[in-house]
C-alpha cells in the first residue's frame, strides 16, 4: 500500500474479547497500515447488539476503514457494516457466520456449563481452534487470554452465537467482501461461508491451509490477503 493512503484496519476480536489474539497478524501487516483493535470487556454479560454499539463507539471517525470480524465478531463486523457511512471501504469475514453454524447447539447448549479454562481445558480447546497444527506461541496466547475471561461472560457469548442470524443485515452491505477460510477449520463449517456467498452481493472467498485461528497460524498469508484485498476497497 502507498504511504499516501490512510485506509484504517479496525479488527474485531474472537470470542475472547481482549484482541490480544491479533499480535501475530499485525505484526505482518505492512507498517503504513494503521489498525485498530476493538476489545470487549472480560467480565461483563453483553449481547450481540451491545457488543456491536461498544464496537462502534472504537472506529476512528471521518476517515476511510475496513472491518475485519473474526469468528465470534463476524456478526458484529455485519451489523455494523449494514448500517455504516461512506467511510467503511470494505468487509474481512474470517472463519466465521451470520447465522448459527452449528444449529444443533440449539438443543444441546445446556450441557454447555459455564466453566474456568483450566489447563486440560485448554488443552482441549487448543486443539479445536488449532486442528493439529503446531505453534507454541499461539498455544501460549491462548494460555495467557483465555483465562481473563468470566465463565459467564464466554458462556453468554455462546449463548449469541446459538440466537445469531444477521443473514438479513448481510444482504444491505454495499461495500465488497473478503472471507477468509481455513481449510482444516473444525470449529465454523464450509456451510457458514456458502451462506455468505449467497446472501451477499460482493464476496470473495480464499481459502487458506489453516484451521479455525487462521489469523494465528498463518498470519502471514492472511496479512497478504488483508493487504491485497485493502488496495482493492480502496479504489472501489
Amino acid at each position: 500500500m502507498s504511504n499516501e493512503t490512510t485506509l484504517t484496519l479496525v479488527l474485531l476480536p474472537g470470542m475472547d474479547g481482549t484482541g490480544e489474539l491479533f499480535a501475530n497478524l499485525i505484526a505482518e501487516l505492512p507498517t503504513n497500515l494503521k489498525a485498530v483493535v476493538v476489545r470487549y470487556p472480560t467480565a461483563t454479560v453483553l449481547n450481540y447488539e451491545e457488543l456491536a454499539a461498544l464496537a462502534e463507539l472504537q472506529i476512528p471517525q471521518n476517515t476511510p476503514y475496513v472491518l475485519l470480524g473474526e469468528s465470534f465478531s463476524g456478526p458484529i463486523a455485519i451489523a455494523l457494516a449494514a448500517t455504516a457511512n461512506e467511510h467503511l471501504k470494505g468487509v474481512i469475514l474470517s472463519c466465521t457466520f451470520a447465522v448459527n453454524p452449528r444449529p444443533i447447539l440449539s438443543t444441546w447448549s445446556f450441557l454447555v456449563p459455564s466453566m474456568k479454562v483450566t489447563d486440560k481445558l485448554l488443552h482441549v480447546l487448543s486443539k479445536l481452534l488449532m486442528s493439529g497444527f503446531k505453534n507454541e506461541n499461539v498455544h501460549a496466547l491462548l494460555k495467557a487470554t483465555l483465562p481473563k475471561i468470566s465463565p459467564e461472560t464466554m458462556r453468554a457469548r455462546l449463548d449469541a452465537v446459538i440466537g445469531v442470524n444477521y443473514l438479513t443485515e448481510l444482504s444491505k452491505i454495499n461495500v465488497p467482501i473478503l472471507y477468509l477460510r481455513g481449510k482444516q477449520d473444525h470449529l465454523v463449517p464450509s456451510s457458514a461461508s456458502k451462506a455468505i456467498v449467497k446472501h451477499a452481493k460482493n464476496v470473495s472467498l480464499v481459502e487458506l491451509d489453516a484451521p479455525h485461528l487462521l489469523l494465528q497460524i498463518a498470519a502471514k498469508k492472511a496479512a497478504s490477503e488483508i493487504s491485497s484485498f485493502m488496495q482493492i476497497a480502496l479504489k472501489s
